[in-house]
């Protein structure tokens, strides 16, 4: 013993163990190499070696803790030793240990037998490593007390391999090599890969059949390691990560290339490359991950699990059912895939796949399962176990797919049918029968028998043929509607259908055919419908449509018409049936036609609704401005192609150009307003007037334009002026704006356009520029002041200037008694009295116009004209006759005497016949106007003389209404009378009389006839 204390001797006993353990594993390590066995390099085996040898090491170093190792005494009788006392894990280590030990010695006795060597001197070193054996049962069997101290110390086991390696070393190196070098030439020529040998120098020492067989095959020479390299690699990048194509036979092949240095010790002594065919590999390895990466984009859901786990985990799931299920696959692999139930657990196929599932079936099921965010959906899932070559399960493959949307249409096909059949039971519209393959009834509903008029009873067995009528069964049409369904599965026919009591209805009846599990027919279901009535309507709707005033046509989407109602005839002059066929964009003007077209095919494309407007050309060579309406209708059986309705808007068109026209050219300021004050229109004088583009009025509040926003007030009044009018009333203002050249005085006005139900849909705006109005208003004000005060002044400085004149005129024939003074005093006094007769003339005027401010009033001419010659005939020389009807009233101002008074007076004295005549008349005047039918009674007074007649140069200037400097007329008297009639509303005449002289007229209304278009007009505007 070195030590006698009991601690540090259990702690060198540990200390053995170990390195005993540690022995048995280089042991093992050198026997498989040395006998030519491969274990000592297979990861596996290496990788379960070092761990059952730290499991062992752990347990060793941990014995004091637990004491299940081994438990240890120091005793001193017959001497001074350790008992060591075995216990459970040591008796685990022990026979670990030995097993191992034999094995190890198995194979060097095969090897050494295999052998053409002598093999005594190494047979009994192997001996002699078994020693420590006797020594160890020694000990187990007999009493400690009998056996010497150095017994303990033999029955240590690495002493037996020391001796063995020290005979090896010392007795027998050269057979031991000799047997290692056979052993490795075994392992050399019987290994699967092809495997070179080559010396420090490079040359090929020793290559196997498989290697041989290589160079053949890929007709490369191996013999140094530089046309090794060549063909594959520099050694020293040959690492076997990565496969080296070669050609063979005209094929590539794949292969694992390694090379590594033989070594005795320190000194290396060669390289030995190995070549492995991975072709076969490669190939399975490149499937393998098509299969698996056609398995994650699969779009339904696969897993896979493990049943030799316990509770069946799942080791793969792929994309799909990720995306079904929202889970992760770090959520859900390693669990079983019952999580996907949630706490539905109580589902009746549940059942059914544990079954499955225990029995190793296949089986599919539909569960309900819930996603990660707890929505439920339904889940289709196929169980199928999988085996290998010795049968035992190895796995289960799922696969499942999401049809809740199936099991929905499902559910929702039931519930159909349910209200299919409650509909047949209930419906009065729809007859429901079904007939056997001979065509005889089978069933006949009610509907059936209130439609056709037979009972149950009698239908029940009747051919289906005594429906048809008496035609139709001759033509064979009943068998042939069966026939027909039975070979496309269903038929249709609108005809007609007979009743019991023999009468004929329309009617529409789909046939189907009926077919069992086999798919063999055995019956027909037949749904017949009245379609009188429909019938009844479609004529109506073709009549319509034939008397429409458009033109209604289906196009192609190739712009081929393929029907034309007959309308075309009517609105276009087409023959309809001459345009079907034909390409609508050939009958279209070249100008419009690309519109026309991306319009159309714009429907086309996008299903909705357009419109645009073409010129279409018309049979004798001219163009009609048309409307064209586009819908899409190609999903719709009836009709299959794109309905255009064509409509003729030439008039409508002319009519907006001739609006446009007269609307832009009116030199006024006009505009089209909605209800609310946004511009809809404005007139181009109205853009001029404002300085500004039409783009900055349209749609936009009519009073934010420019016009209006340089006054507060201005802005304010036309904004009360837009909202009165909407409101039904008219309205009109003078008002400033601002115009492109400043600011403007216009006449604005705003008229609503009222609809049937009594409310402004449109508001007309009107202005016309009356700045230049104003401005000569204005000046006509002040002139007419002026001329007041001047007039004022003239009619009392020349009335009292005359009467001074005529005074003094008068008085000189007495002062101075001369002839020649005496005329000429009479010709002043002449002259004073003419100048004394204007002024009372123009205070007549003064009087007329301001009696027209009365207005018409009736007035009797018979008094007027009698006083007016009873003064004549005092005053002059003169025969004067009167022709008077009963009534002479007329409608005149109250100051028309002055007129009679004037022109009688211009009769007599203008008068320069020896006999002066004068004929005066009243008579009636009855004309028709232009304007209507109506006739109208007026009183026509003329004066006629014999005398010279009034100058032409006068009349002229009366009919003119004006004076200019070379023709004016001579006094105010005719001046007078054109006043005063124009006033009067009379017409002033001038003409030849019979006597020789002029004749004045004038022609007054009669206030009977003014009172009677009065009533006219108001009885035209009340109807």
């Amino acid at each position: 013993m070195v030590t006698t204390d009991e601690a540090l001797s259990s702690a060198f006993y540990v200390g053995g163990l170990i390195c005993g353990l540690t022995g048995v594993g280089a042991w093992m390590y050198f026997i498989s190499a040395y006998t030519g066995r491969s274990y000592h390099r297979n990861q596996r085996y290496r990788r379960l070696a070092a761990s059952v040898y730290v499991g062992l090491l752990i347990i060793k170093l941990t014995n004091p803790l637990y004491g299940l190792y081994v438990s240890t005494e120091l005793q001193q009788s017959p001497y001074t030793h350790l008992v060591v006392e075995p216990q459970l894990f040591y008796w685990v280590s022990f026979s670990l240990t030995y097993t191992l030990v034999a094995i190890s010695f198995y194979w060097v006795i095969k090897t050494l037998r295999q052998s053409p060597f002598p093999s005594g001197g190494i047979s009994a070193l192997a001996v002699l490593a078994l020693f420590p054996i006797v020594p160890r049962a020694a000990i187990s069997i007999l009493p400690n007390e009998v056996l010497p101290p150095i017994m303990l110390g033999l029955s240590f086991e690495p002493i037996g391999v020391t001796a063995f390696l020290m005979g090896v070393l010392v007795f027998v190196e050269k057979p031991f090599r000799q047997f290692e070098q056979s052993a490795r030439s075994k392992v050399f020529k019987d290994a699967a890969d092809a495997t070179f040998v080559y010396d420090t120098d490079g040359r090929l020492v020793e290559m196997n059949a498989q290697a041989q067989q290589l160079e053949t095959d890929a007709a490369i020479d191996f013999e140094s390691i530089g046309m090794f390299e060549q063909a594959f690699s520099p050694v020293g990048k040959l690492d076997g990560t990565d496969a080296v194509p070669i050609e063979i036979n005209g094929a590539t092949r794949y292969f694992e290339v390694t090379a590594n240095q033989m070594a005795t010790g320190t000194e290396v002594v060669g390289t030995v490359a190995t070549v492995r065919d991975v072709t076969e590999r490669r190939a399975r390895k490149r499937d393998l991950e098509l299969k698996e990466r056609a398995m994650d984009e699969a779009s339904v859901g696969i897993t896979i699990s493990d049943p030799t786990t316990e509770d069946n985990p799942l080791v793969y799931v792929n994309d799909g059912f990720v995306e079904q299920t929202g889970y992760s696959r770090e959520e859900v692999v390693g669990r079983n895939c019952r999580f996907l139930q949630n706490d539905d657990k109580d589902q009746l196929a549940l059942t059914y796949l544990r079954e499955a599932i225990a029995a190793d079936e296949e089986i599919t099921v539909e569960l309900r399962n819930y996603r990660k965010d707890g929505e439920q959906f339904w889940n289709r899932l196929s169980v199928t176990p999988l085996f290998d070559e010795a049968g035992e399960l190895v796995n289960h493959v799922g696969i499942q797919q999401d049809v809740t949307t199936v099991r929905e249409s499902q559910r929702e096909l039931r519930a159909e049918r349910e209200r299919f059949e409650l509909l047949l039971e209930t419906t009065d519209e729809y007859a429901f029968l079904t007939v056997d393959n001979e065509g005889l009834i089978q069933t006949w509903n009610d509907s059936a028998a209130n439609l056709f008029g037979y009972d149950e009873t009698a239908a029940l067995g009747m051919p289906i043929q005594d429906l048809h009528t008496t035609t139709e069964r001759g033509a064979g049409r009943p068998d042939r509607l069966l026939q027909q369904a039975l070979h496309a599965g269903e038929a249709s026919d609108d005809g007609w259908r007979v009743r019991a009591d023999g009468s004929e209805f329309y009617a529409d009846v789909r046939y189907a055919a009926l077919q069992d599990d086999d798919s063999d027919v055995n019956g027909y279901a037949l749904i017949v419908r009245d379609m009188a009535e429909q019938r009844r309507q479609q004529r109506r709707t073709e009549r319509f449509v034939e008397e429409s005033e458009d033109v209604v046509t289906i196009i192609d989407p190739d712009g081929t018409v393929t029907y034309a109602s007959g309308s075309a005839e009517r609105v276009f002059g087409y023959d309809p049936d001459a345009i079907v066929g034909e390409n609508l964009f050939d009958y279209l003007h070249p100008d419009g036609r690309e519109h026309a077209m991306e319009t159309f095919f714009s429907c086309v494309e996008e299903s909705e609704s357009v419109t645009a407007e073409c010129r279409l050309k018309s049979p004798d060579g001219g163009w009609f401005n048309i409307e064209g309406r586009c819908r899409n209708m190609l999903d719709d059986d009836a009709i299959e192609g794109i309905l255009v309705y064509l409509r003729d808007v030439t008039e409508k068109k002319e009519r907006a150009r001739r609006f446009e026209g007269i609307f832009n050219q009116t030199f006024q300021f006009t505009g089209l307003l909605e209800p609310d004050g946004t511009v809809v229109e404005i007139n181009d004088a109205a853009l001029d007037f404002g300085g500004f583009d039409r783009e900055e009025v349209i749609g936009n509040p009519f009073f934010e334009a420019r016009w209006w926003t340089h006054s507060e007030a201005v802005y304010d009044e036309v904004q009360s002026a837009i909202k009165r009018a909407a409101s039904g009333e008219f309205v009109r203002y003078k008002t400033e704006v601002r115009g492109g050249d400043g600011l403007a005085t216009i006449d604005f006005s705003v008229k609503p356009v009222i609809n049937e139900d009594g409310n402004a849909s449109l508001l007309v705006v009107e202005g016309r520029d009356i700045t230049g109005i104003e401005e000569r208003k204005q000046r006509l004000e002040v002139g007419e002041q002026r001329l007041e005060v001047l007039n004022r002044v003239l009619r009392h400085n020349l009335r009292n200037d005359a009467a001074v004149i005529i005074n003094y005129a008068g008085m000189l024939p007495e002062l101075v008694e001369d002839p020649d003074v005496e005329l000429a005093s009479d010709k002043i006094v002449t002259m004073g009295r003419g100048l004394t007769e204007l002024g009372t003339k123009a205070i007549k005027i003064e009087q007329a116009f301001q009696s027209a401010e009365d207005g018409l009033q009736p007035v009797d001419l018979e008094p007027i004209v009698d006083e007016t010659v009873e003064e004549l005939r005092a005053d002059h020389d003169v025969e004067i006759s009167v022709s008077m009807p009963d009534s002479a009233e007329v409608l005149a101002l109250s100051t028309i005497a002055m007129a009679v008074e004037v022109i009688c007076a211009n009769a007599v004295d203008h008068n320069t016949s020896p006999e002066p005549t004068v004929e005066i008349s009243v008579d009636s005047d009855s004309e028709e106007t232009e304007a209507s039918t109506e006739t109208d009674e007026q009183l026509r007074l003329t004066v006629a003389d014999n005398g010279p007649g009034i100058p032409e140069q006068e009349i002229n200037v009366l009919n003119t209404g004006q004076e200019t400097a070379l023709e004016h007329g001579s006094g105010l008297g005719l001046w007078l009378v054109y006043w005063l009639a124009e006033k009067s509303e009379a017409d002033l005449q001038f003409d030849d009389s019979d006597l020789g002289g002029s004749a004045v007229s004038l022609v007054f209304k009669t206030p009977a006839a003014a009172d009677e278009r009065l009533g006219n007009e108001t009885h035209r505007t009340v109807s």
